[in-house]
């Protein structure tokens, strides 16, 4: 009975910081336009295309996405400078292309399909919402690194503030006199939620997005049991590293978790949440090794050399 009202409790507090968060700026970078080009032989485009929207409905309206044969001028594509934020060639379209043409990625030259989309995602981050939400294709990719980056993030705050054990999203394990830094990861897994809603097209108001809230938080609450099986937690509490780690998968599993609920209307149950937390467990302990590895070595304290005795 004391765990469902502490769970109650701290649902509560959830949706207290889920409404302050001002979903404004999320809706800008995933609605700001973005120009795509595709290049190469029909076959080769056509491929690329599919990929790019994905299972989307074929009689859904789709954005503009523009098709050229080559680079050259002699097959329409425009010349001038930065026309597209990204040109893919998906197979025999860089003729006629200087050695560093801006913005052009070469599926072939980079080694396939799926690092081409990372090396667009790595160098254009101000991109990802918006390629998401346009593209069908790219999202389980930009989905992954913002739950990756959300992940980190909070193994990053647990370890450094010293938490005395945190489950994110409702903070099971929290006691009362660590409730600001259970916000804080709060907050950081709110943002997840919406940068994922905003990924899949979804509307970003607190009256549509709040409906997402009972059934992960219901699905949660079976992790105070995992957390304690897999640290080996005890009442009095867990060290920095067991801490990231719990916070690390945590928000791993429920990243996941809403991805797989905004992609496929699939409302994940209690056990495939645990099962997803132990799956992140491994690189959990990964991930926290490299914080605490980034913390600055403590000196050993120096022994005070008591004053020497005048009258000796």
């Amino acid at each position: 009975m004391t765990d469902a009202k502490n769970a109650a409790g701290h649902a509560r507090t959830f949706w207290k910081v889920f409404k302050t968060l001002n979903p404004a700026d999320i809706a800008a970078e995933a609605g700001r336009p973005v120009s795509v080009a595709l290049v190469g032989t029909v076959a080769a485009r056509a491929d690329a295309a599919r990929r790019i929207f994905g299972n989307a409905p074929a009689d859904k309206p789709r954005p503009l996405l523009r098709g050229y044969e080559t680079v050259g001028e002699e097959h329409g594509f425009p010349q001038a400078a930065r026309t597209f934020d990204i040109v893919i060639d998906a197979g025999g379209g860089r003729a006629g292309a200087c050695v560093a043409m801006p913005g052009l990625y070469s599926v072939e030259e980079i080694g396939g399909w799926e690092p081409t989309v990372e090396r667009i995602l790595d160098e254009h981050p101000d991109l990802r919402l918006a390629l998401a939400r346009r593209y069908p294709g790219l999202r389980p990719a930009v989905s992954r690194r913002v739950i990756q980056e959300t992940a980190v993030a909070n193994a990053e705050f647990a370890v450094l503030n010293a938490l005395p054990g945190v489950i994110p999203l409702l903070g099971l394990l929290l006691p009362t006199s660590a409730i600001g830094d259970m916000l804080l990861l709060a907050k950081n897994q709110a943002m997840m939620m919406l940068k994922l809603a905003a990924a899949h097209e979804l509307p970003l108001d607190m009256q549509s997005r709040a409906a997402d809230l009972a059934p992960l938080a219901g699905s949660a609450f079976g992790w105070r049991g995992i957390a304690r099986e897999v640290v080996g937690l005890v009442p009095g509490g867990i060290g920095m590293a067991a801490k990231g780690a719990v916070a690390y998968a945590g928000t791993v599993a429920l990243g996941e978790s809403m991805r797989r609920y905004y992609a496929l209307g699939h409302v994940p149950t209690g056990r495939e949440m645990n099962m997803l937390f132990r799956e992140a467990w491994s690189n959990a302990r990964m991930v926290t090794g490299r914080v605490l590895r980034r913390l600055p070595a403590r000196r050993p304290r120096r022994k005070a050399i008591p004053p020497a005795d005048p009258d000796a």
